[in-house]
């Protein structure tokens, strides 16, 4: 055995040894031990699937270690209590509804329309619904419901774009401008210097369409004799950025200025490089290989009656133009109102930003490929996966959010642990993101086992070999 090895021995019930590095190895006694330890399967992890808490497997563990004489055990250290946390995505932790389900219950129960969940931690899964789809016609929100995804729909870009960087169609150091007909970018300030890697993590400079200073377009979206029919093309969602009172917020790769029409901008990339609508580009990539079954963007291949109805209340200055709420009737005593319903379409204005309208599954599928590598939402994600998984309690938290929609993905690389929120509601009950902490947290225990483990085995001397 090799001595750089620390090795945690775990002698009573039929020991193995762990390596540092995840590695089982058969000891001697093996043969004379129960099925679980021939499969390799430490005492631990026995414990956990008995219910036992983090204490008592560690506690476990080092009574075995404390009590062996000297000779009985060749190898003898303590390993870190990194070792004792693998298992706690078990099966017996995720797929038992009741740790979750009173989460997005009392949601519901708080004003929230309506929810679905996901969480997975290695292998094991769970998913959850509560609340309505239609509360007008007292639908009952289900797995299968599809909910509006709003900027999460960048994610998917994203994955779209690094993929054809994958397969050599350009680079991310290349510049828009070559990638797109002639003119495209007319009027847009420091156009030629404008990457694709500047789109992707928001540093192009590009006036955001869709954000706090954008009355212009609001104006125009909520006022339009056709809104909730009229398919905005990439070209006027982009012709907000070429307006002289839009300045750029700063020059390309100078600071990151969170942009919507910078996807947009991606979106005519992919568009123009395929010879294909981004749509398709999306079911050809993502949707038909994840089996993410009900995903599809709205106004190209969903209409307004194949999703779940969004719902807010407005605050009081929301009354007023430019707004969704306009001549819209209350449903409800506490002033929610359906933003969806009477139009084709609600949100297919946000393209490839933000049209798509999938499921808490489908989401939890694309996250799966996401996690294992399969597909990039970052442009250095490996790093920046590697470097989280190091640091316990490191996150990546995704967020989308318009008038009706709150949607959520929580990643922790270092516990393998994906929590998906999505909502068909704002400004009516909890948030999504809060709904995605309370999961993430049920999920990693009441307490920080890790802590725990640590103290337990503090309490004996550690021997290094």
């Amino acid at each position: 055995m090799n001595r750089n090895t620390a090795t945690l021995a775990v002698r009573r019930t039929g020991f193995c040894l762990l390596s540092l590095r995840g590695r089982i190895l058969p000891t001697k006694r093996q043969a004379k031990s129960p099925p679980a330890a021939r499969a390799g399967k430490p005492v631990f992890q026995r414990l956990a699937g008995k219910r036992c808490g983090m204490n008592k497997v560690a506690e476990a563990c080092i009574l075995d270690l404390a009590g062996a004489k000297a000779g009985r055990l060749r190898y003898f250290a303590i390993a870190s209590a990194a070792l004792l946390m693998p298992f706690r995505g078990s099966a017996a932790l995720l797929e038992d509804n009741r740790r979750f389900q009173p989460v997005i219950d009392e949601a519901a129960a708080a004003g929230l329309p309506g929810v679905q969940a996901f969480v997975r931690q290695g292998t094991a899964r769970w998913s959850g619904t509560a609340g309505f789809a239609s509360i007008e016609m007292k639908r009952r929100m289900s797995s299968a419901d599809r909910l509006r995804l709003a900027s999460l729909t960048k994610m998917m870009t994203s994955a779209v774009t690094l993929e054809l960087v994958k397969l050599g169609r350009f680079k991310l150091e290349d510049r828009a401008v070559a990638l797109l007909p002639p003119g495209a970018l007319n009027g847009i300030p420091h156009a030629e210097k404008i990457t694709v890697a500047h789109l992707l993590d928001h540093t192009s400079g590009l006036h955001n369409f869709n954000g706090d200073d954008s009355r212009d377009f609001f104006r125009e979206l909520y006022n339009h004799p056709r809104r909730g029919r009229l398919l905005w093309t990439s070209a006027e969602l982009l012709s907000f950025a070429k307006k002289p009172e839009h300045s750029a917020t700063g020059r390309p790769g100078e600071k990151k200025s969170y942009s919507s029409t910078g996807y947009i901008v991606l979106e005519m990339i992919l568009e123009h490089r395929e010879g294909k609508p981004f749509a398709d580009l999306f079911r050809e990539h993502l949707f038909a290989p994840l089996q993410m079954n009900k995903a599809g963007v709205e106004g190209i291949d969903l209409q307004r009656s194949d999703i779940a109805d969004s719902y807010a209340r407005p605050e009081r200055s929301e009354w007023g133009a430019p707004s969704p709420f306009a001549d819209r009737k209350e449903i409800r005593p506490d002033g929610l109102v359906n933003l969806s319903a009477g139009l084709d379409h609600y949100n297919a204005w946000a393209r490839a930003a933000g049209a798509v309208a999938a499921n808490a599954e489908d989401l939890g599928q694309f996250m799966d490929a996401v996690t294992t590598g399969r597909f990039s939402v970052m442009t250095n994600q490996q790093a920046q996966f590697a470097a989280a998984t190091l640091r316990p309690g490191a996150m990546f938290d995704w967020n989308g959010g318009s008038r009706g929609i709150q949607t959520t993905i929580l990643y922790e690389p270092h516990r393998n642990l994906t929590v998906v929120v999505l909502t068909n509601a704002s400004n009516a009950g909890p948030s999504s993101h809060d709904l995605a902490r309370q999961l993430l947290t049920v999920a990693r225990g009441d307490n920080d086992l890790r802590t725990q483990a640590h103290a337990v085995l503090r309490r004996i001397p550690a021997l290094i070999l």
